[in-house]
């Protein structure tokens, strides 16, 4: 069985013939493209509490089963701001279910485990029309890195002529293309809290210490009060200097980030973004990284860069002397950033170590220590019976 996930709010009417006659029958189609689909909200109760269900209720948890059981999977994106779409991100980000918090290393990277068995490849379609040649690569990277991530293989639909599926294959996500500019020192640097889980995240406790160190040469906003994006849109516009920070969620922006992100338009200023995720490993971080340098194109502002920091999953778990060690050399970037108008490349760096795991950071994986935090976690919500459920699956015939 063949599934395709129309997210598109328009539709190209003879796409889907398209798509019947290369697979030989007709497809089942769950059209998305109207739903308002919920952002992921990181709550993890999906990991923690129902194993492999998603506490969230919408046409998306609605068609889990169809995605579990399906051969494959076409996903019809729009994009929007050089990047696939708000809705597409969402129901990116809403696949974790299918997965478990268990890790394994494949070439030097983290990999959730599957909950399944199997899992049906990724097809995706989106359109061009509009994109840089560099954002088309940022795009097709993302997405061979969700496939990846998620243990799949991964095809991008192309019928500029004849329809034809392009295998995704592995390429080093496009970075340095965009210089880091200086700029001056900034007398107010608005930030943008991009967390799901607002003040009490990881982000939540970094921006808590920047706002003691930096007091009034900060302005922290949290993207999770919707209501004020219309009004923070148009500021945006004349604010000399912003700054993004978010949690990677499955190798790029959550959903509702995007969103906002839609919202803005082009002025004058700078940009700059922090990245931070649970994974020690920085790689994963690249391909939004690529996009970012792409994003500050479009919005004609001066790139600040990308500030990645992973490993930062159990900052919650240390003593609070041992959080404020971990977050402090992340308030100094930004307090180079205010003071001087620049991060040095060497800072940059230092953070983002490691790129890839190095053989001592496999073998202290292979411990089991982390999947060990993951089994007391189910225990005590008295889920650890429950840890290997396949919800969504279709009984054998």
């Amino acid at each position: 069985m063949n599934t395709v996930f129309d997210l598109r709010e328009k539709k190209e009417t003879d796409l889907y013939d398209k798509i019947w006659g290369y697979y030989g029958e007709e497809v089942q189609v769950i059209a998305l493209g109207k739903e308002d689909l919920t952002s992921c909200i990181g709550c993890w109760d999906c990991w923690l509490k129902t194993p492999g269900r998603c506490v969230i209720r919408d046409g998306m948890a609605e068609s889990y089963s169809h995605y579990v059981n399906s051969d494959t999977v076409i996903l019809l994106l729009d994009t929007a701001m050089g990047f696939i779409n708000h809705r597409g991100k969402a129901l990116i980000d809403r696949l974790i279910p299918h997965y478990h918090p268990y890790i394994r290393v494949v070439e030097g990277e983290c990999r959730h485990l599957p909950r399944y068995s199997k899992l049906p490849d990724m097809v995706f379609y989106f359109d061009r029309q509009g994109l840089s040649i560099e954002e088309i690569q940022c795009i097709e990277d993302y997405l061979y890195g969700t496939a990846h991530q998620f243990n799949v293989k991964g095809f991008v639909i192309e019928c500029d002529k004849d329809f034809t599926l392009k295998h995704l294959n592995h390429r080093e996500a496009k970075m340095g293309r965009v210089p880091f500019e200086k700029v001056e020192p900034m007398e107010k640097l608005v930030i943008y809290n991009g967390s799901p889980r607002r003040m009490a995240s990881n982000s939540g406790l970094i921006l808590k210490e920047v706002k003691e160190r930096l007091g009034e040469k900060v302005e922290i906003r949290d993207l999770k009060k919707s209501d004020r994006w219309e009004d923070w849109a148009a500021k945006f516009r004349n604010e000399r200097h912003v700054l993004l920070l978010m949690p990677l969620y499955v190798h790029g922006m959550p959903s509702h980030v995007m969103k906002f992100i839609e919202s803005l338009v082009p002025s004058k200023g700078s940009i700059t973004f922090f990245v931070q995720s649970g994974f020690p490993e920085s790689s994963h971080s690249h391909y939004l990284e690529a996009y970012f340098e792409q994003l500050s194109r479009r919005l004609g502002r001066s790139y600040g860069g990308t500030i990645i920091k992973g490993g930062m999953e159990g900052l919650q778990m240390r003593p609070e002397d041992g959080q404020k060690a971990m977050i402090k050399p992340l308030v100094n970037v930004i307090e180079a950033l205010v003071e001087e108008g620049s991060i040095p490349e060497v800072q940059l760096n230092r953070l983002a170590v490691p790129v890839k795991l190095s053989m001592k950071d496999r073998l202290f994986l292979k411990t089991g220590m982390i999947n060990f935090f993951w089994d007391q976690k189910l225990k005590k919500n008295d889920a650890y019976k429950l840890k290997n459920d396949r919800p969504y699956e279709l009984p054998s015939v």
